[in-house]
C-alpha cells in the first residue's frame, strides 16, 4: 500500500510538471504588411551597372515661399493627370508638416505628450521643401519642419523630415526596393553601410563629421525595412530615421543617415530603372550632369611646415578611387612652394602661404587639381590643373567640345557676364591663359588678366554650368 501511495504522488507530480502553459508569444512575429520589401517597379536592372553620367529632367521647379514655408511644385509633363497627381501629393505632404505646429497632430515620437501637452500650439515654426534630385526621370522631394513649443517658459524643439520620390513616367512613388538592382540583396546591401554608420556614431563623441552622426540607439539595429523613409541626393541616399524607427531614440528631432553610392556600385539601379523611349516632357532634354560617384576625402590630409620663417598650410582632399598612378603625376607641392617663395623674398614681406591638392573621379574622367599661394600686400598665386579621360589621356580645353563649336565666345560672354570690367582688355590674352576642371555640374575656369599700368596681373575663377554649352556641344556626354 506504502508503495502505491509513493507511485501515485511521483505520477501526480509528472503530471503538475507536465501540464501545458500559456505558450511564449512568437519569437519571430509576421512583420507589418507594409514593412515587407515590395517587388520593383519599371525595367528589370542587372548589375554591374555603370553611371556614365545623367540626363537633368526638363521641368520648372515652381517654388513659392515667405517667412515660414518654402513650398515645390512641378511643370513640364505631358501628362496633366500624373503632374496634377504628384503636386497633390506635394500640397498634401506639406500640409500635413505644417499642421505639426498644433502639438495634437505631431508625429508619435516617444514621450511627447510627456513634454509637449496635447493641446499646445508652437510658439514658431517653419516648414520648407525642396528638389534634391531631378535625373533620369526619377524626382525626390526633400521636406522639413521645425517646430519651436514654449511650455510654461521652457523651449521643447522637434524637428520632422519626411519625402517623396517619383517615377516621372507613371507618377508612382518609389520604395527602397526600387533602388537597386533586381540581382541585388536590397536589405543587406543598403544595411550593411547603415550598421557601419551607426557603430562608428555609437562608437565615437566625435560625430560632426559625414560618416557619424549623434545616435542614441536603444535596441538592436536589425536593417531597414521596406517602408523605409529616403530621399536622394547627387551623391547617394538619405535614410530618415525617426519615430517610425523604435531602435532609435530620436529625441523628437530626424536622423539622417547617409548611404553614398560609391558604397553601392555596381548596384545603384534607379538612375536606369525609369529609362524610356516615351517623351513625357514638354520641353526636350538639354542638360547632363554628373553624379558623384567616388569615395570623397579618403585621404584627406592635412599638415603645417615652416620654411624662412613663413608658416606653409598644406591640405589634401583625395578620393579614395584615384588610382595612385595618377596621383604620382603630379609634382611636389611643397618644392614648388618653396620655389615661389625664393623667387618673391626680395620683393615682398610674407607671413603665410598655402597649398591644397584635389583629386576626384568625375564620371569615367579622373581630374586632379592643385592650389597654392603666398599672402602679402597682394597675392601671389600659381595652379595646375590637369583631366585625364577613360584612356588615361590628358585632355586639352579643345577636347571638350564638339569640332566647329565657338566655345570661346560663349567663355567670352560668361567672363563678361560676372566681370564686366574686364571688357576692355585683351580677349585673346585671357581666353589662352585659361585652366580648367571639370566637376559635375559644369567647368571650373581659371583665367590670368595680364597686368596695366594701375594694376599687376591678377587671377580670377568662373564656374559654367554645362547648360550653357548645351550638352549637345560637349564631347564629355558622348558628343563628337
Amino acid at each position: 500500500m506504502l508503495k502505491f501511495a509513493s507511485i501515485l504522488i511521483i505520477a501526480l507530480l509528472l503530471v503538475g510538471c507536465t501540464e501545458p502553459i500559456t505558450p511564449d508569444p512568437d519569437p519571430k512575429p509576421e512583420p507589418n504588411k507594409e514593412e515587407l520589401f515590395k517587388d520593383p517597379q519599371g525595367r528589370n536592372v542587372a548589375s554591374p551597372v555603370i553611371i556614365p553620367f545623367v540626363y537633368v529632367n526638363p521641368i520648372e521647379i515652381i517654388n513659392t515661399s515667405d517667412t515660414r514655408i518654402a513650398k515645390v511644385e512641378i511643370r513640364g509633363l505631358k501628362n496633366k493627370v500624373i503632374e496634377n497627381k504628384i503636386n497633390q501629393e506635394i500640397t498634401d505632404k506639406f500640409e500635413t508638416l505644417k499642421n505639426y505646429r498644433n502639438a495634437s497632430n505631431l508625429p508619435p515620437y516617444r514621450g511627447i505628450y510627456a513634454r509637449i501637452p496635447s493641446e499646445t500650439i508652437a510658439l514658431d515654426y517653419s516648414v520648407y521643401s525642396y528638389v534634391s534630385y531631378n535625373y533620369n526621370n526619377v524626382l525626390s522631394i526633400t521636406f522639413n519642419g521645425y517646430y519651436n513649443f514654449n511650455i510654461q517658459g521652457t523651449t521643447e524643439y522637434v524637428t520632422v523630415s519626411d519625402s517623396l520620390n517619383y517615377d516621372l513616367t507613371t507618377g508612382n512613388q518609389l520604395t527602397v526596393s526600387d533602388l537597386l538592382t533586381n540581382d541585388a540583396n536590397t536589405k543587406q546591401a543598403l544595411s550593411d553601410p547603415l550598421s557601419v554608420i551607426i557603430k562608428k556614431s555609437m562608437d565615437s563623441t566625435d560625430v560632426f563629421y559625414w560618416d557619424r552622426y549623434p545616435l542614441d540607439l536603444v535596441s538592436p539595429f536589425k536593417g531597414i525595412k521596406g517602408n523605409q523613409a529616403f530621399y536622394l541626393t547627387n551623391s547617394g541616399i538619405i535614410f530618415i530615421f525617426d519615430y517610425r524607427n523604435p531602435e532609435f531614440n530620436s529625441q523628437f528631432n530626424t536622423i539622417p543617415l547617409n548611404v553614398k553610392f560609391s558604397q553601392l556600385i555596381p548596384y545603384i539601379a534607379f538612375t536606369e530603372r525609369f529609362k524610356t523611349d516615351q517623351d513625357i516632357y514638354e520641353q526636350p532634354i538639354r542638360q547632363a550632369e554628373f553624379l558623384d560617384l567616388s569615395e570623397n576625402m579618403m585621404r584627406e590630409k592635412n599638415e603645417t611646415v615652416n620654411y624662412r620663417g613663413i608658416k606653409i598650410y598644406i591640405s589634401e582632399f583625395v578620393s579614395a578611387d584615384v588610382p595612385q598612378f595618377y596621383l604620382d603625376q603630379l609634382p611636389e607641392l611643397l618644392p614648388l612652394i618653396y620655389e615661389l617663395i625664393d623667387e618673391n623674398l626680395d620683393e615682398f614681406s610674407f607671413t603665410d602661404a598655402y597649398g591644397s591638392v584635389n583629386a576626384d573621379i568625375i564620371g569615367e574622367y579622373v581630374s586632379l587639381s592643385m592650389y597654392y599661394t603666398i599672402y602679402t600686400d597682394q597675392i601671389v598665386y600659381q595652379e595646375l590643373s590637369i583631366t585625364y579621360n577613360a584612356k588615361g589621356e590628358i585632355l586639352t580645353l579643345d577636347d571638350l567640345f564638339v569640332k566647329d563649336y565657338n566655345y570661346r565666345d560663349v567663355l567670352w560672354a560668361q567672363l563678361l557676364d560676372t566681370y564686366p570690367g574686364y571688357s576692355s582688355r585683351d580677349k585673346e590674352s585671357i581666353l589662352n591663359s585659361i585652366i580648367f576642371s571639370i566637376y559635375h555640374s559644369g567647368l571650373n575656369f581659371s583665367v590670368k588678366i595680364p597686368p596695366t599700368e594701375t594694376s599687376p596681373t591678377q587671377n580670377i575663377g568662373l564656374f559654367v554650368p554645362y547648360i550653357i554649352f548645351g550638352m549637345e556641344n560637349l564631347t564629355l556626354f558622348g558628343y563628337e
